[in-house]
């Protein structure tokens, strides 16, 4: 650009605010006077203000645009855009700075800048009107037809709602583009208003309804003699006849138009529904086949709507990039449809900015991975990156739509990630996800220095293919939450008594990625399961159905309303607490746990609190307890709690800052921006693109899904028991292995037979109430259960399957052992006992441990009694070799 000195004023002294616009209290005015444009660099600029004007460090650079309003200078290429604006009308630029100790701003980014410097402009006249010049008097008498303007604007806001309230009514001169419009029109009206209209006359000039004989209604569109479409001319409203149950107006045409909406937001609108609206809106009766086709015609409707979503994306992700600044939108396209010439759709990731100043304010360093399948027309699979706030509510993070879940599309997708949330590797990082190949080796990959935990709702549905009683199940997740090795050894004895195989086929699973005992203690998260993210998947259900752009149109609209709705619920909160409401929960448990604890203390910093069998350590200087649950929550165990009070302490002033109310509000005080209708996105023909090709889902559909034991009394009935593994009794005899068809005691005797027939009744009935107690979650102890009397009476269920390979993505039951109604129950209600075992501190700096001496060690694989490797390891062992290989070849050469 052409040598231009400017001037340039230095704002300072005053304050920021930030609601409801950026403004800032202008103080004190610091100027250069004719400075060279091209001389403009970001770090001198900063170095006015920290060397100049007191500035400690500046963490923002804001300057004014010609139109006034504030944009961030991030770099050099922010610096560019400024000189590019430069003319003669503006060359005076106000530059403002954000200090270190003051709140960050938000503020478009200069490189989105978009605007347009506009020069106000005064309307006048030089002379008088004349009429002989050809212009109107604004004196004259003339008058406009504003009866004419209200019918325009009526028929600009007609749309197909339930009740088609819209044509419930005609209008003398209402005009049309052509006949296919006003047969639109005319068919919802009669259907809207419940009368039989007849086509009388239908040409390419004209269109005439009637209504049964005798009927005076009657409809006549035309042209328009004054220029082209057409209008009603002969409008006779009146009826003096009923409402038809049967309408020839309700045409399949008219009904997919009719129904259009509705199908595109639930492709899965059953006919019977269709029908029953029909009935209730209009009383209307209409047969299955024409329902069917007229459903069959508003999707292929939609289909054309699926296909020109894909035209827009690109656009779409434009917007967000002005009305969001600092948001990360990528669209990956094929690059071997490119080669054929062809813009073919592979992927797009979405990262908002607000996101990614929630995650650096107020979240705790925990994230979630997970995948769900699309379910539109257009299939896929949509990745999202999930965090938990200190209430353990789910914070998205970023997502992104992709073909299929591989290890391919993750590092894509954990690459961007990264990249968004600065993780650094992956350093102090923890994530959690379920067991799926692909995933783990791009974790791995990307993020070498994370730590990675494994859903255990995962581990359990693959292990329960063969160990499916409530009893192990309980032993499982009690295993899963214990906090030190101890504890950890003692459960899996406890299942290895019930069968050692199920213990040694539980440690297959990695204990050190799914079990509390060996995991960091720097997220400050103890979660072992997955659900916060599941959450997510189920709350856009919805908007899953729906074509790509409605689909992240709708789950950006959620997300907004929810942070606002979030940042709401702060007000809730308990005024005489200061942490959040789950956070509370747990610290009220541990509360009633700390008093059956039994402290001693060696009068200097050592503490021994005793809970049961077991003697913790608790250094109150280094925050720190032997049994590990204070490092893992950030919140004082039961024995921390009973030292600080020793003290006079209080225990709630030691809870980590992550579960403040400051973190929560801080979390969503970043909100996503409003962005523009579609009408205003700008649309170019070169972003059309095609959509992507359809990708068949591994494995066959299931219809069924597997249930739990006794699921249908836990769900209160929702569905019916299944008999698999039940013993046949009679109803009659009460013996087994037969029924009441063919039984031969009833044979003997009538009244005995029904006098036991009322005695079993009675007992069943007994029997009932038992189970009922039984089904719900597993009970501390089973001992009340193992009665004579019920014996023969229970169901019993003997473990199915054959031992298969482990799914990546197996089915998820509901879980029905919950930690606060079975472990810190039985916690809360234990006896005290004389503690023996002296519980010590594991762990590196981090917390992480191995496991060590486990009285147990997994199953090894067999192939006729010889020991064997499957596929997997396999494939392990060969990616070793060859890097040992690659290794020792680049020491050689480098050797040389």
């Amino acid at each position: 650009m052409e040598d231009m000195n400017v001037d340039l004023l230095f704002h300072h002294g005053g304050k920021w605010t930030l609601k409801p616009h950026l403004l800032y209290d202008e103080r004190y005015v610091h100027s250069l006077r004719a400075f060279n444009s091209n001389h403009l660099n970001l770090i001198d600029i900063k170095e006015v203000f920290e060397n100049n004007l007191g500035f400690v460090l500046v963490k923002q650079v804001l300057v004014k645009g010609p139109s006034g309003n504030l944009f961030l200078v991030q770099d050099s290429d922010g610096i560019r855009i400024l000189q590019e604006l430069l003319t003669e009308a503006f060359r005076v630029v106000h530059v403002f700075a954000v200090d270190d100790n003051e709140e960050i701003v938000f503020a478009p980014n200069i490189i989105n800048h978009s605007e347009t410097y506009h020069v106000q402009c005064e309307y006048g006249t030089d002379a008088e009107l004349e009429s002989d010049d050809g212009l109107v008097d604004p004196t004259s008498d003339g008058e406009y037809d504003f009866e004419e303007l209200e019918l325009i604007k009526m028929q600009k806001n007609k749309e197909v709602n339930a009740n088609l309230s819209h044509y419930k009514d005609l209008f003398l001169n209402m005009t049309f583009k052509n006949l296919d419009d006003a047969r639109k029109t005319c068919n919802l009206y009669a259907l809207a208003t419940k009368k039989p209209l007849k086509v009388a006359k239908s040409d390419r000039k004209r269109l005439r309804y009637r209504c049964i004989e005798g009927c005076p209604f009657a409809i006549l569109v035309s042209l328009d003699g004054k220029g082209p479409g057409y209008k009603l001319k002969t409008f006779k409203q009146e009826h003096n006849c009923e409402e038809a149950l049967h309408n020839p107006r309700a045409t399949t045409n008219t009904l997919s138009h009719y129904f259009k909406s509705k199908v595109q937001n639930n492709p899965k609108y059953a006919l019977k529904d269709m029908k029953q609206d029909l009935m209730n809106n209009f009383n209307l009766n209409t047969n299955d086949s024409k329902l069917k086709r007229a459903k069959r015609m508003a999707l292929q409707k939609m289909q054309g709507s699926f296909l020109d979503e894909y035209n827009r994306l690109e656009a779409y992700a434009n917007e967000i990039r002005m009305t969001n600044p600092g948001s990360d939108v990528v669209i990956n396209l094929s690059k071997d449809a490119m080669v054929k010439g062809k813009r073919k759709f592979l992927r797009m990731y979405i990262c908002f900015n607000a996101m990614k100043v929630g995650w650096k304010e107020g979240l705790r360093p925990f994230i979630g991975l997970d995948g769900t399948f699309l379910k539109g027309q257009c299939k896929g699979q949509l990745l999202v990156a999930m965090a938990q706030d200190c209430d353990n509510s789910f914070y998205p993070l970023a997502w992104a739509v992709v073909d299929k879940k591989t290890t391919t599309t993750w590092t894509w997708f954990l690459q961007l990630l990264e990249k968004s949330l600065n993780l650094k590797n992956g350093d102090s990082i923890t994530f959690m996800s379920d067991m799926q190949k692909g995933l783990l080796n791009a974790v791995e990959n990307v993020l070498p220095l994370s730590n990675h935990r494994y859903c255990v709702r995962h581990v359990e549905a693959n292990w329960m293919k063969r160990f499916r009683t409530g009893e192990m199940k309980k032993l499982m997740w009690w295993a899963a939450w214990c906090t030190y090795e101890e504890d950890f050894k003692d459960q899996l004895n406890a299942l290895g008594a019930l069968s050692e195989e199920a213990a040694e086929d539980l440690v297959k699973f990695p204990p050190q990625r799914w079990c509390r005992t060996y995991f960091d203690t720097v997220c400050k998260n103890q979660m072992v399961d997955n659900n916060f993210t599941e959450s997510f998947n189920s709350w856009i259900l919805v908007p899953r159905g729906k074509p790509i752009l409605k689909m992240l149109e709708e789950i950006r609209v959620k997300i907004m309303n929810r942070l606002r709705k979030k940042e709401k619920e702060a007000e809730t909160w308990n005024i005489h607490y200061k942490h959040s409401p789950k956070c509370m929960e747990l610290f009220i448990a541990y509360s009633k746990i700390a008093n059956l604890c039994k402290l001693e203390f060696n009068g200097d910093l050592g503490f021994e609190v005793s809970e049961g069998e077991d003697r913790h350590i608790v250094n109150i200087v280094e925050k720190k307890c032997s049994c590990r649950s204070w490092q893992l929550t950030g919140i004082p165990c039961p024995h921390a709690i009973k030292t600080l009070r020793y003290k006079n302490i209080e225990p709630r002033d030691e809870i980590s800052w992550w579960y403040t109310k400051e973190a929560y509000l801080r979390t969503y005080g970043a909100k996503l921006l409003p962005m523009r209708g579609e009408q205003f996105w700008q649309v170019l023909p070169e972003h059309a693109m095609d959509p992507p090709d359809l990708v068949k889902t591994v494995g066959r559909p299931k219809f069924k899904r597997d249930r739990e034991k006794n699921a249908a009394i836990k769900r209160a009935g929702e569905w019916s028991h299944s008999r698999k593994g039940t013993k046949m009794t009679c109803s009659k005899c009460g013996s087994q292995a037969h029924n009441a068809r063919s039984c031969k005691a009833s044979e003997k005797g009538s009244i005995s037979s029904l006098k036991r027939k009322r005695g079993r009744t009675e007992e069943v009935e007994q029997d009932e109430e038992v189970f009922d107690v039984n089904s719900s979650a597993p009970q501390l102890t089973q001992e009340g259960f193992e009665s004579d009397i019920y014996a023969p009476r229970q169901r019993q269920y003997e473990p199915f399957g054959p031992t298969r390979e482990l799914e990546s993505d197996p089915i998820l039951r509901p879980r029905i052992i919950f930690e606060e109604l079975t472990r810190l129950k039985m916690r809360q209600n234990q006896q005290t006992r004389s503690a023996n075992r002296v519980i010590t501190f594991r762990g590196d700096h981090r917390g992480v441990s191995e496991p060590t001496d486990l009285p147990y060690s997994p199953t090894k694989v067999t192939w006729k009694g010889k020991e064997a490797m499957t596929s997997n390891q396999l494939e392990r062992a060969r990616e070793k070799k060859v890097g040992k290989l690659k290794t020792k070849k680049a020491n050689g050469r480098s050797q040389i």
